[in-house]
């Protein structure tokens, strides 16, 4: 268990928000792929009397991105804000490099293997997930209801009525599935639509936040790394998403007894709300992030400005519910 501990923890700085994402340099021309974020759409607005990134006369590293060790507070966090602000589109490959045979409750069914990749350059984050004919069939039937005249042209691979579990039918599926999935990310409304988004993670996040909530951290971090890695592919433009992801990642470590590897990814969800003080996540992030400094022997005067300045701004924040109690709150599964 603990080999397995921290083999997982080893894959952190490999696995979020890494530097050679596609829009990592802040001297390439780069295309937002979407008009707002799901933060702004809440209507949060910037902490009055503390500056942004974009205030500061020093700006990011242009070029190859620096690694994060060498960079300020200041340009981490202008370096983060810009890739945030500016994500290059990042087209992506799904390959089933294998599947299993699953036997239970009297049935039988074939379990596909589908690997995420970043195409046009070494991945070493192949996130994965795996998923079964009738999940496919769900998905298919929920692209239909809002995007059926962009997918009328679209083959959704037929059933096999016989011969299931012979090799060759199952080669051939393999091949139906990848070239389907290929083809409904390559239709702009539909990649950036929670039917297809959501298909390649929340039964994952779900279950990482089960383990999480059991205190089962270790399989609730492992599980939740692979979600990082899938959504930072496939909805960087959904900070929502990502802060909560951070966020459960942070917990898992903490807990685990990983300071400084809690401190860095409470640290990063942290710079995607620096602007939205009214996030319910915002307070517990910067107070957590506090005590995690402290314990590591970090100077945290400047996060601790900034809670005496919401404090000034909107009164006390003690009975604030902390980064745990609102972690554990979410994707809980109805019934």
């Amino acid at each position: 268990m603990e080999d397995e501990d921290n083999d997982q923890i080893n894959r952190l700085q490999r696995l979020s928000m890494s530097n050679d994402r596609s829009a990592a340099c802040c001297g390439n021309e780069s295309v937002p792929e979407t008009g707002s974020t799901d933060i702004r759409e809440q209507g949060c607005h910037r902490m009055d009397g503390i500056p942004s990134p974009n205030q500061a006369n020093q700006k990011a590293p242009c070029g190859r991105a620096l690694p994060e060790a060498v960079l300020t507070t200041k340009q981490l966090f202008q370096y983060w804000n810009t890739k945030n602000k500016k994500v290059k589109p990042i087209r992506l490959l799904f390959e089933i490099p294998e599947t299993r045979t699953v036997k239970e409750q009297g049935s039988r069914y074939v379990v596909y293997k589908v690997v995420v990749i970043k195409s046009g350059t070494y991945d070493a984050n192949q996130a994965y997930i795996e998923r079964r004919y009738s999940d496919f069939e769900k998905l298919h039937r929920n692209i239909l209801r809002n995007f059926k005249e962009e997918v009328e042209e679209i083959t959704f691979p037929k059933k096999i009525m016989a011969g299931n579990f012979l090799p060759g039918k199952i080669s051939e599926r393999k091949l139906a599935i990848r070239d389907y999935l290929a083809q409904l990310y390559a239709i702009k409304d539909i990649r950036f639509s929670d039917e297809f988004i959501e298909f390649f993670f929340l039964p994952e996040v779900q279950e990482g936040y089960g383990c999480l909530r059991s205190g089962q951290y270790t399989r609730a971090l492992k599980g939740l790394l692979n979600v990082l890695s899938l959504q930072e592919k496939l909805c960087m433009h959904r900070q929502e998403t990502l802060v909560l992801t951070l966020s459960a990642i942070g917990l898992c470590c903490r807990d685990l007894g990983h300071i400084e590897d809690a401190y860095e990814f409470c640290e990063k969800a942290g710079l995607i709300l620096h602007d939205f003080s009214c996030h319910r996540y915002y307070y517990p992030l910067i107070t957590i992030q506090v005590a995690l400094g402290n314990e590591l022997g970090r100077n945290m005067q400047h996060l601790q400005d900034r809670l005496i300045k919401m404090e000034e701004l909107h009164g006390n924040q003690s009975s604030q519910p902390s980064l745990k109690e609102l972690v554990v709150q979410e994707y809980i599964q109805a019934g």
